[in-house]
């Protein structure tokens, strides 16, 4: 989609639609998304999603794509548009109603550092945090300092930092697996993508992938974009091993890099949506990210908000049968009693 005005484009938005949604293998609603597929394969998480629009009438311009995308809907779906960090930007000037088309919003907090804030106070973030992670991160930091010299620094080339995204994937997959997670590393099209970003934005300064070293061994790899100085954290890859008492490297090497950041004049650090206790612990910025759906009116819609907790109760049920079945087939299997082996020559 593009908006024009006096015959220049001010306004631009990639619109996909993605795979019907499904209940019982019947579709029954066609989705259109901002920035995404709907195919989970192919899409990364979007967060701080916008339409690119010239900076000078952003507001006016948005509402009219917003509304010119719910204008020519025709039939029963959903229009998504994930991960937008100021909700109340749909509202202005934006009535779903007026198209048959009802609003949902899904908001998620999300985290960041004032890199300003941690300039004022001499460069150290922990003076601005809560005495509990002050504790932590200064133990921490006693910890590896006994094995080296605790610095960060900046892949300084292409190569360099699409090597270090390696050593960060190895060490991020390592966690999770071990959480019995897959880990994001696991889809090929997320590691293509990355490296990608990283290969055509290294030079430009937008994709950043720092290291944490203690002596000349890696701690951590943190990886993530600058904008409009601002940090955006993306992915990070920390070594759990390296000490066993008060091992906190992921607290360590964020606030290195936040040192870092503010050093290089940037204004904020940004933890990005999700409730982990490390992004609220390392923050002093409380912000928001919505995820909002419009949809159509239609009684099915209504029919499949009814239906679908029941079907989710009988695939619990399912799930739990066959769990009881297993575990009979397992004790079934098992050896026999030395009495039996005895009565059966063996």
């Amino acid at each position: 989609m593009s908006a024009k005005r006096d015959g220049r484009i001010v306004g631009l938005g990639i619109l996909a639609g993605g795979e019907s949604k499904k209940m019982c293998n019947i579709p029954y609603c066609a989705t259109e998304y901002l920035h995404e597929t709907g195919v989970r394969e192919l899409d990364m998480v979007i967060e701080h999603n916008d339409f690119l629009l010239e900076a000078s009438s952003e507001d006016e311009i948005r509402s009219a794509m917003i509304n010119q995308w719910l204008k020519q809907v025709r039939r029963v779906c959903e229009l998504s548009v994930p991960g937008t960090s100021r909700g109340e930007w749909l509202s202005d000037a934006i009535n779903p109603i007026k198209y048959g088309m009802q609003r949902y919003d899904m908001t998620m907090k999300s985290h960041a550092m004032d890199l300003e804030e941690v300039r004022r106070v001499g460069g150290d973030p922990v003076t601005l945090l809560d005495g509990k992670t002050r504790s932590k991160i200064r133990r921490a930091k006693r910890e590896y300092s006994a094995l080296g010299e605790l610095r960060i620094e900046t892949a300084s080339t292409v190569v360099q930092g699409l090597e270090w995204l390696d050593s960060l994937e190895m060490l991020h997959q390592k966690r999770w697996i071990a959480k019995g997670e897959p880990g994001c590393f696991s889809n090929p099209n997320f590691v293509r993508f990355h490296r990608m970003m990283i290969a055509r934005n290294h030079g430009n300064g937008r994709a950043i992938v720092m290291r944490v070293n203690v002596g000349d061994a890696a701690l951590g790899y943190l990886y993530g974009f600058t904008d409009k100085e601002r940090f955006y954290l993306y992915q990070c890859g920390f070594d759990y091993e390296m000490v066993e008492k008060n091992s906190m490297p992921g607290l360590v090497c964020h606030v290195l890099a936040m040192q870092a950041l503010a050093d290089r004049g940037l204004k904020m650090y940004d933890f990005m949506a999700g409730c982990s206790g490390y992004k609220s612990a390392l923050s002093n910025v409380e912000e928001s990210m919505t995820w909002t759906i419009f949809r159509s009116h239609s009684v099915r819609f209504g029919l499949i908000e009814r239906v679908n907790p029941i079907l989710a109760k009988m695939r619990c049920h399912k799930k739990r049968l066959i769990m009881a079945f297993e575990s009979i087939r397992t004790r079934s299997d098992l050896p026999t009693t030395s009495s039996n082996t005895v009565n059966q020559g063996i």
